[in-house]
This record gives structure tokens, sequence and C-alpha cells, in this order.
């Protein structure tokens, strides 16, 4: 496996990280594959390590190329900086994408709460918009309310907000017939995000858009992976029920950008070496013995 590092340039504080799988062995699979970008949530406060990394290599286990994008945070989003990262990291990515051995037109966002707003918003504003999106218990706009205005007002860069700013990052209604194709979880018991994925799903419906939408019965906000090795110590963030989104998601993606194709032939190298050693080859096909 490849490991990418790299600053966005003109912001410093944002950087992506890469697992590059390795394509020089002949697994069956062909060697160009698609992409998934993480976006991890952290309701623009942070960016939530659960929400990155586990996620990222996770997908690389179910063998995608995959990327976190630590976004800018706190007063350093004001702009909607994140939004000018994320383009930059689909960019980025495009433009290796034959040196990296990926599909430059099967690149997939994923993005977690406020990570999914994020996600949402490259997929209709950005300059570089992926192919496709997967969002998590997404925040789909930054209401100008008391107390739930933090993120309209970091995203701002100002303390005092409007309710037409509150409009500028509301994103349901800016979804068009253009809009990559999307793949959305959540819970019905999530009282932070409880209709962001219903709405992005409407609205998709409405406009006769590629969807997939998966609401489980139980669980609070912020679910990740939902398994013990991304759960921080909190077996409130356990679910083996939820924790079946993310094979969903890979059969999803699979749909969208197509399975690779299966070739069945030995891939084994072992003989070849153990001729080089000067020990003598068994003459049986296939297998070790390829």
């Amino acid at each position: 496996m490849k490991m990418i590092h790299e600053r966005c340039p003109n912001h410093p504080e944002a950087k992506l990280e890469g697992f590059i799988l390795d394509c020089t062995l002949t697994l069956g699979q062909e060697q160009m594959r698609p992409a998934v970008l993480v976006l991890p949530g952290g309701g623009y406060v942070y960016c939530s390590p659960r929400e990155g990394e586990p996620v990222a290599l996770s997908y690389t286990a179910r063998g995608f190329h995959a990327f976190v994008l630590t976004y800018s945070t706190g007063w350093d989003a004001a702009g909607f900086s994140p939004l000018e990262e994320v383009s930059w990291a689909i960019g980025y990515i495009r433009a290796h994408a034959a040196e990296w051995n990926i599909h430059p037109e099967k690149i997939a966002v994923c993005g977690f709460s406020a990570g999914g707003h994020l996600a949402l918003a490259s997929g209709l504003q950005a300059e570089h918009k992926p192919n496709a999106m997967i969002l998590g218990y997404p925040a789909t706009s930054c209401p100008n309310i008391p107390r739930g205005d933090f993120m309209l007002k970091l995203l701002m860069g100002s303390h005092t907000v409007t309710d037409e700013d509150a409009k500028r990052f509301d994103l349901v209604p800016q979804i068009t017939k253009d809009a990559p194709p999307v793949f959305l979880m959540a819970t019905a018991e999530d009282f932070l995000t409880p209709f962001g994925a219903l709405a992005v799903a409407k609205k998709y419906s409405d406009l006769g858009r590629q969807y997939e939408l998966h609401i489980f019965q139980f669980g609070p906000h912020g679910y990740s992976l939902a398994n013990a090795e991304c759960a921080d110590g909190s077996s409130q963030v356990i679910d083996p029920a939820f924790a079946q989104w993310q094979d969903l998601s890979v059969t999803w993606l699979h749909r969208i950008f197509g399975k690779p194709e299966f070739v069945d032939k030995s891939t084994s190298k072992m003989m070849g070496y153990v001729k080089k050693l000067g020990f003598p080859v068994p003459g049986a096909p296939g297998g070790e013995f390829a």
C-alpha cells in the first residue's frame, strides 16, 4: 500500500491522506479501481477521527483506493473554505489517477454529519465534483436558530448571521437533475439531523435521480462504522444492524460504477522464486505451483 500526504495550497491547515492499494499484483481484478474520499463530521468545529481513517481503511479492505480529507474547521472554515478544499482534493486525485491506478470518473465522496453537508455541497457546487456521494446522517442545512447556528457562523466567519446566510447553506433546494447519484443512511432516533437523509431522498425522487436510502430504527447520531474499532470507548455507537451500511454502500457503488471483473487465473509467483533459489520446481499446474 502506498501512502499519500498532501497539504491543500493556500489552506495549509487542510490535509489529504491517501491509501493506495498495490495494483502491481495480479489479483484477478482489473488494475484500475474506484476511489472513495472520506469527509469526517464534527459540526465544522473539528474533524472526527472516528469518521476518518477507520472508514477509509475499511473501504480499502473492500477493494477501493481511499482518502481522508481533514478540512478546515473552526474559524478557518470561514467563506466555506472546506468546499474549496474538497474540490481541490477531488481534482488532485483525478490529476494523479493514471499514476495511482484510479478510474478518474469513479470517485465517490463519503461524508458524515457536517462532512455529509460538505460532501453534498461538493456534488452540487464544487468545481471538481464527485461521481457519487455516500451521506451518513447528513446535516443538509445550517439553520439560523439560537444555539444551533454555530456551523453557520463558522462558515460565514461572523458572529452575526442572517436568514439569507442560512439559505446559502441549505442544500436540498439546490439539488438539480445534474446531481451525482447518492447513497444515504441514518437512524430514526437521530435527534441532531433527523430529516436530512429523508429530505435529500425526497428531492432526488422528485427529480428522478438515482438514490438509495436506508433508515435504521435505532441509534444516536454519529455511529460511523458502528463497530468497536471506531467506537472510541463508547458502547452507544456500536450497533451490528447499522454496521451493515458499508457493505450496502459497496454493493451500491458496484452498481453505479460497475463491479470489477473477476478473471480466474493463477497469480502465485512462489515457484518462480523457488526456481531462482536452485530448487526443483513441481510440475503441477495452478495454485501455488503456477
